[in-house]
C-alpha cells in the first residue's frame, strides 16, 4: 500500500519548529481512531501545490468534548455510545456525517508505523 507524503514531516522538512502553531480555521472530523483511554487521533488530507499529504492531528477527552459539541447532537450521541463501549481499545470510528471545528495545533514527534514515518500535529487549542 502506498501512502501520501506527510503534512508534519513536510512542515519539519520545511523548518517548522515544534513550538510554531498553524490555525486550521475549518478543520473536518470525518472519523475517530482511539489511541487509549482518552487519547485520539485524526486524519485528513490537505494540499500543498496541487499534492495531497496526510495530516494527523492528536488531541484529549477535553479537545473531543469540545469538538463533540460542535456536532450534530444525534452524531455525538453515537460517537460517545461507541466510545463508551471499550474506552481502552485502539480502533477507528468512522462517521456518516463530518464534524468541522477550528484548531491550533503543534508539531509533535516523530512516529514510526510499519515502516513509514510521520510527525502528528497535536491540539493545542480547540474551538
Amino acid at each position: 500500500m502506498s501512502y501520501k507524503p506527510d503534512y508534519g514531516l513536510r512542515m519539519l522538512n520545511d523548518g517548522m519548529t515544534s513550538d510554531a502553531i498553524l490555525h486550521f480555521m475549518e478543520f473536518p472530523l470525518y472519523s475517530l481512531t482511539v489511541l487509549g483511554e482518552g487519547e485520539y487521533s485524526t486524519m485528513v488530507e490537505i494540499p500543498i501545490n496541487d499534492e495531497l499529504h496526510a495530516l494527523s492531528l492528536d488531541f484529549n477527552q477535553a479537545q473531543l468534548d469540545v469538538i463533540l459539541s460542535k456536532a450534530d447532537l444525534q452524531l455525538a450521541l453515537v460517537i460517545r455510545n461507541k466510545l463508551s463501549e471499550a474506552p481502552h481499545l485502539q480502533r477507528t470510528i468512522d462517521f456518516e456525517r463530518v464534524v468541522m471545528f477550528e484548531v491550533q495545533a503543534k508539531l509533535g514527534e516523530m512516529q514510526t508505523v510499519q515502516d513509514e514515518s510521520f510527525v502528528p500535529f497535536v491540539a493545542q487549542e480547540i474551538s
